[in-house]
């Protein structure tokens, strides 16, 4: 199995509690620290940046946070983000400083921001209660994602249903959501436009490798699948440079 690697910036205890939850799994989950210019950890192949509720709140409201969604859009083909902590315990860190924050305030305020993380960057979003939990769940998740698929008998199917068959047609392709599809029609007008590519490039928060999912799947005349991580970063790289 390959290692689940952490950042050496990170510091602090959901690292620590992750190396600790890794070494007492069974099998050994072999953990390595590397600097990592996106994101805080690696799961297989799937980039994660991991906030407590009060750094996920504040990057918002400076828009860091999406940033670093653009960042992890742009060089992994998944990418997650995992906020973790209590509510009440982070209400009363507030409190403590002379905040009139209230409860249903942050709850608001966390629930529309992980909605809008998942709506314009079709990312994975896990919400953990504690410390603990965070790190039992990114165990979990590179312990899955080195493991084959399991074979459940179900087949995944996609439903689309809104009032616009053009948008229908548009969130068909992975990694777009009900508010990318908006934007993609709002700033090109229309599926031929952004077939073209140009327009796509006003697109906000539309990452490179989304842009470029999008013009694949409008005007390949072969089949189109989505690749793995490491040759989708070659494509994109190779790419860039013609740019």
């Amino acid at each position: 199995m390959n290692p689940l690697i952490i950042d050496t910036n990170e510091r602090g205890s959901l690292p620590e509690a992750i190396e600790r939850r890794c070494e007492g799994s069974r099998p050994t989950i072999p953990v390595a620290r590397q600097r990592l210019i996106v994101g805080d950890y690696i799961c297989g192949e799937i980039c994660v940046e991991a906030k407590t509720i009060g750094d996920f709140i504040e990057s918002m409201r400076n828009g860091h946070l999406w940033r670093q969604l653009d960042n992890m859009d742009a060089n992994y083909q998944q990418f997650a983000l995992v906020v973790w902590g209590d509510i009440g315990a982070h209400l009363r860190q507030l409190k403590a400083r002379g905040s009139k924050a209230t409860y249903g305030r942050i709850l608001k305020e966390l629930n529309g921001g992980l909605a809008r993380v998942v709506a314009d960057f079709g990312c994975i979003v896990y919400r953990a209660a504690s410390l603990s939990e965070a790190a039992y769940f990114l165990s979990a998740l590179h312990q899955k994602v080195n493991k084959p698929a399991s074979r459940h008998g179900a087949k995944a199917v996609r439903r689309v249903s809104t009032n616009d068959v053009r948008l229908d047609a548009i969130l068909t392709i992975p990694g777009i959501g009900q508010d990318m599809a908006e934007a993609i029609l709002a700033s090109c007008g229309s599926i031929e436009e952004a077939a073209c590519g140009e327009c796509l490039r006003d697109v906000p928060r539309m990452g490179k490798v989304l842009r470029n999912r999008v013009i694949d799947v409008l005007t390949n005349e072969n089949p189109v699948t989505v690749q793995s991580n490491s040759s989708l970063k070659a494509e994109t790289k190779e790419r860039n440079k013609n740019e």
